[in-house]
């Protein structure tokens, strides 16, 4: 309060002041009408303040300064494959066996790629051909290399014995095909496999051989060839193989119906592999010329056939077979008939020695698995 009345007072006395100023000054001459040449007095009133600075600071807007902006850094974009590189990762992804660094400098220098990696094709997988100077990463000899149709074909040993096992990659291809005649007769496997358009075949289920005279007609056991079934089960003792309609195989007891999925099976003994867990041979363990089939965790299909009965092949434990299918991710398989029925075919040729010379193609089968050609 003792502020303002200071702040009033001398208000009171500049107006007093500023009347006073004007009272000795001569009239000027002239009309009504005539400018007055008075400056106006603007007083200087000091600023009130509740303890700021008295003076009014001056802000002034900053000068702009451009920021320099800084670039994005470019993008490097991986250039798209081109087809002839896609194809060779689709090739290494189905050809899972194969180290691609060796495999690629063995095809290049046998001229393998002329119709690149779909259109692969090397073959020397006959009986007496020396195979390819190529092996798996597994350790084996690759004999054949078939991309189009998705084959693999190896050759090892198994107990000193000489070993064949073709691993077929598209699941869908493969059946178990019926004899022309079954029931009354049978059919050599190269008949079944040309007469269904194969370019892969083995033997299937085995059947009633009274005196060793048996001509192929009378099935044993149950199977099922493409839906259409034939025979009846053997019993709890005897294992089934069956194909699904998803393309995976099952083992199971060979003492009821198949299961409901189920497009092709077989009945034989014993169980080799279940579920990738080894099973015993049990009385199946001697040595004598073998066949398999079974299924891989890639769903691959692996069949083996052993050479028997020769001084150079004596044949082998149907364990030892386990063991092979194991190094390759088996998980299911089965032993099917062997003897001088264990035959393997591919595109024309009989890849093993039959234990019976005098039958070279193998004796007349009920059945036969049967891996088709592609379809063009």
């Amino acid at each position: 309060m003792k502020q303002f009345r200071t702040i009033s007072v001398m208000l009171v006395l500049l107006v007093l002041l500023a009347m006073f100023s004007g009272c000795g000054k001569p009239e000027t001459a002239g009309t009504e009408d005539a400018a007055t040449t008075t400056t106006p007095v603007t007083a200087s009133l000091p600023i009130l303040t509740t303890g700021a600075p008295t003076t009014v600071p001056v802000t002034t807007e900053p000068p702009t300064t451009e920021v320099p902006t800084t670039a994005a850094p470019e993008t490097t974009t991986e250039p798209p494959l081109s087809e002839e590189e896609l194809a060779r990762l689709d090739f290494y992804d189905e050809f899972w066996e194969l180290d691609p660094e060796q495999t690629d400098k063995w095809l290049e220098e046998n001229d393998a790629l002329e119709d690149g990696y779909p259109g692969v094709y090397v073959n020397e997988a006959g009986i007496y051909d020396k195979g390819l100077d190529l092996y798996t990463i597994q350790g084996d000899q690759v004999v054949a290399l078939d991309a189009e149709n998705g084959i693999l074909i190896i050759r090892t040993q198994i107990n000193h014995s000489n070993t064949v096992m073709a691993i077929a990659k598209r699941p869908g291809r493969l059946h178990l095909c019926e004899a022309a005649h079954i029931g009354s007769y049978g059919e050599r496997i190269a008949s079944i496999a040309q007469r269904n358009n194969a370019v892969l075949a083995m033997t299937g289920s085995g059947f009633i051989d009274r005196n060793g005279n048996g001509n192929g007609g009378a099935l044993a056991g149950y199977c099922m060839c493409s839906g259409r079934s034939y025979g009846s089960p053997m019993g709890w003792n005897y294992s089934r193989f069956e194909l699904l309609e998803n393309n995976w195989a099952i083992v199971s007891h060979a003492d009821g119906p198949a299961a409901r999925a189920t497009t092709d099976c077989m009945e034989f003994q014993p169980a080799i592999l279940i579920d990738g867990v080894k099973q015993s041979g049990g009385l199946w363990d001697d040595i004598d010329p073998r066949a398999a089939i079974g299924q891989n965790s890639h769903k691959d299909f692996l069949m083996v056939v052993v050479e028997g009965r020769y001084r150079d092949s004596p044949g082998c434990p149907v364990s030892k077979i386990a063991d092979l299918m194991l190094k390759y991710d088996g998980i299911n398989a089965i032993n099917v008939d062997g003897g001088t029925t264990a035959i393997m075919w591919y595109r024309g040729e009989i890849l093993n020695r039959c234990s019976n010379p005098r039958t070279p193609d193998g004796r007349y089968l009920p059945n036969a698995w049967v891996y088709k050609a592609k379809k063009n």
